[in-house]
């Protein structure tokens, strides 16, 4: 077999990487960088291909390798910054920044981005008060300086709005300057529709979102989009750019084959879609998860229809005057809830969705289910407020038979900074800590039933985990706080109408209640009456399509 030339296997390293086979690209790319160590094209495109596989210090080595051969690279100074971000090296991210601004060596959005950093994962709680005023001082300077960057030239700053969710602090006034400060940076977010007063043949509705795929948003909201009334709507889904192909893609796209609605894809400048979505002429405007994607965030800061909706697939107020209603339910708010959002409430009587009950091959024996002093908070990395590290390692110390499962996070960086921080402030034990890999919906859903007791995350609960948790029943001990944030795993239990759900109101009683479940000597009872509830009350609710569809009627008046 002929022996390939340096040029050739780079070539095909490269045609590995463009066809996202990264592991394949990586592998090659590591052979030619050990023959040509000091080769810049080499070293640019494996640290690329680090980052896309997650092995962020591995990117990081390899760019301030390129910086020590050639001091005034551009592109290793984006990139380096962008790596040191994704780690939460925040302080070293600053640094690299600032020397490569002094020779105009980086993008001058990071003047903006420096200045509107979060930890995803904060070594404490005074470390998340910090960054808070750093960004509140930082968003202050942005909004009286004359800074001004080009949306679409790549210049994108990301919000902070995403990590400020994930705290007990009320975001309302933070938000509404985030709202300010980005509207004075991008002149594009100052452009609105003006013809309000349409009168379409039928009410036009679009929905805007990434995630309309094999995700949480798609769940929680495809059947509610699929209950509306084609003789009185016009639905127009529109899907990002970045939406990944899945079986609830192909769900929309069976829909639209049926002439229940229509597919778009948006075009990927901001400018672009806007000069798209304002020749569609929409009554309505449904934004179902602001804050999730950075594209449709900066979108929801323009007004393109009359009537504007947000929903609980990023429960947090936006702070924004472009946005007018927030889709919830009656039994997520109270009296006080319209002081701590910008946006009107539509209210529903149950939880805003037509959620299918989960479909699985191999389900769990009686005995499976019925296993005691297993503790499970399946979340994401970043819902784990440091408050609740104390609930954690109280429960597994009061209970000296009890596990605790969590889940690694996709980025290894952020599971690995977490365990540093259970090290440093509790008597952490690997034994009884098990981060497990990610696991497909089937093994997800068992892993849920072979748990005793789901742990609800202080101040940013379960939303879709705790749906799929009802399949075989698994109680969730949950501590709403004011926010809806916090407050689905308690709206759930009220629309179930469980009689003596486990929502607590301290601390303490998380503590309690989470041992008493885990050690119920009836918790085979106690999982099934739950998951007879839910599959009752929870699970393909038709009357909220009915109710969804009179709420929308009722803002167009036709």
């Amino acid at each position: 077999m002929k022996k390939l030339s340096a040029d050739e296997l780079f070539k095909i390293a490269y045609q590995h990487f463009l066809k996202k086979d990264y592991s394949k690209s990586k592998e090659l790319f590591e052979k030619l960088i050990n023959v040509y160590p000091d080769n810049l094209s080499i070293l640019r495109n494996l640290s690329q291909v680090y980052a896309f596989l997650g092995e962020f210090k591995n990117a990081e080595t390899c760019v301030k390798k390129i910086i020590n051969i050639k001091k005034d690279e551009p592109f290793a100074y984006q990139f380096l910054a962008t790596i040191l971000k994704n780690q939460d090296k925040i302080d070293e991210m600053i640094n690299i920044v600032d020397e490569a601004l002094k020779d105009s060596l980086i993008n001058k959005k990071w003047i903006i981005q420096k200045k509107l950093l979060f930890p995803v994962v904060a070594k404490n709680k005074n470390e998340i008060k910090e960054y808070r005023k750093r960004i509140e001082t930082g968003l202050d300077e942005i909004i009286s300086s004359d800074e001004k960057l080009d949306f679409d030239n790549d210049q994108i700053v990301a919000p902070p709005n995403f990590e400020l969710s994930y705290n007990e602090f009320d975001n309302l006034e933070i938000n509404k300057k985030i709202f300010i400060a980005f509207k004075k940076i991008y002149k594009e977010l100052n452009h609105n529709y003006e013809n309000h007063d349409l009168k379409n043949k039928k009410i036009k509705i679009g929905f805007v979102s990434e995630f309309f795929t094999d995700h949480t948003i798609g769940k929680l909201f495809k059947n509610l989009i699929f209950s509306l009334d084609t003789k009185k709507f016009e639905i127009i889904i529109y899907h990002s750019y970045k939406t990944k192909p899945g079986k609830i893609f192909d769900e929309f796209k069976k829909q639209e084959a049926q002439r229940v609605l229509t597919n778009i894809i948006l075009p990927r400048k901001l400018s672009d879609k806007l000069d798209f979505l304002k020749k569609e002429k929409l009554n309505i405007l449904f934004y179902p998860d602001i804050g999730m994607s950075i594209e449709f965030y900066f979108l929801s800061m323009i007004r393109i229809a009359k009537h504007q909706i947000m929903s609980w697939g990023h429960p947090e107020t936006t702070g924004f005057d472009t946005i007018d209603y927030f889709l919830a339910s009656k039994k997520l708010i109270n009296d006080n809830s319209k002081k701590l959002y910008s946006e009107k409430f539509l209210l529903m009587e149950n939880l805003p969705m037509i959620y299918d009950l989960p479909k699985i091959n191999k389900k769990l024996s009686d005995k499976d289910i019925s296993k005691k002093n297993i503790y499970s908070c399946p979340q994401t990395i970043f819902k784990f407020h440091p408050d609740f590290d104390a609930i954690l390692f109280d429960i597994l110390k009061k209970d000296k038979k009890g596990i605790l499962y969590l889940i690694k996070d996709t980025n290894k960086v952020f599971y690995l900074k977490l365990i540093e921080r259970f090290k440093k402030n509790n008597d952490y034990d690997p034994s009884r800590v098990i981060f497990l890999d990610p696991l497909n919906l089937e093994n997800f859903i068992n892993h849920l039933g072979t748990t005793s007791v789901l742990l609800d995350p202080l101040y940013f609960g379960s939303g879709n985990s705790f749906h799929e948790s009802m399949f075989y029943g698994t109680p969730t001990v949950t501590l709403p706080t004011k926010y809806i944030k916090s407050k689905i795993v308690s709206a759930a239990y009220n629309q179930m109408e469980i009689e003596e759900p486990p929502i607590v109101e301290t601390n303490d009683q998380y503590v309690s209640t989470a041992i008493k479940i885990a050690n119920n000597e009836n918790i085979l009872d106690l999982k099934k009456s739950f998951q007879k509830k839910a599959r009752e009350k929870l699970f393909n609710t038709k009357s909220s399509g009915v109710e969804f569809n009179s709420l929308l009627s009722s803002l167009v008046n036709y």
